[in-house]
């Protein structure tokens, strides 16, 4: 086999310069920007990627964190009425198949398992064609997967899209995904202040408000704030929850 520069020969090379890209950026949010712009060179206008937790319990607590380039009042519409528990694409990631889903077969052959709200309002908001691509976790309690909407109207133009463009598309996929779904990467989803991280920590040992505020040397008050903005960040309602999420995306290291 022949290799240049240690990569297969015929290795695209639009890829080796989004590798590259991508080792040069300095954050979660500037490698997401980084994906979306070159998934849109290829044709495919809006992403989403999302982590989701494995277990079965309280909505609050699988709610998936995700990057999207979609319109804020889709993504706003889309969350309000949960409707990641009703998108096929997103029960195709939770059953754990690894095998990719083309959004047609429920976007222009929906069944009788749709959601029939949800399937139009998707068909409302102009997705029509578009591809889900499962991802591997190292954390075996998460599952995570993106989601690309193309830019072709016609079922002949994405047949062609998909041949030409979507094994390039997959290939940046797993790339960001190497980075993204490391712990400390993760946690930058969620956007802890190094307080509101501490005293995650410190309530998963089990501390009370005031022995929390002892060791850090704050009010209980202060505590107290640090904690609700961690809940609302986690998107939880109480401090058992929030340390239950933390955990699961494993956000909790010292």
């Amino acid at each position: 086999m022949n290799y240049s520069m240690g990569y297969p020969a015929g290795y695209d090379r639009n890829l080796l310069q989004f590798s590259q890209d991508l080792w040069n950026c300095s954050s979660l949010q500037s490698r997401w920007e980084e994906l979306t712009s070159f998934a849109e060179r290829l044709g495919f206008e809006k992403g989403a990627y999302i982590i989701v937790p494995k277990i079965e319990g309280r909505v609050e607590d699988r709610q998936p964190i995700c990057l999207s380039n979609h319109a804020d009042d889709w993504v706003d519409h889309y969350n309000s009425h949960h409707y990641y528990f009703k998108d096929p694409g997103m029960d195709h990631l939770l059953s754990g198949k690894k095998a990719d889903q083309l959004w047609t077969d429920y976007t222009v052959r929906p069944t009788g398992k749709i959601d029939e709200g949800f399937f139009h309002d998707v068909r409302s908001a102009g997705l029509k064609f578009g591809v889900t691509i499962p991802v591997d976790c190292s954390n075996k309690h998460l599952v995570g997967g993106a989601s690309f909407a193309s830019c072709e109207r016609t079922q002949l133009g994405f047949d062609a899209q998909m041949t030409a463009k979507y094994p390039i598309l997959k290939g940046a996929v797993q790339l960001f995904h190497t980075y993204a779904q490391e712990p400390e990467t993760l946690s930058e989803f969620f956007g802890f202040t190094p307080r509101e991280h501490e005293c995650l920590l410190w309530l998963t040992a089990g501390r009370a408000n005031k022995e929390i505020a002892h060791i850090l040397n704050l009010s209980e008050k202060t505590v107290e704030h640090h904690i609700k903005r961690a809940c609302k960040k986690l998107r939880v309602t109480n401090r058992t929850h929030a340390v239950a999420r933390a955990m699961t995306f494993q956000l909790l290291s010292p």
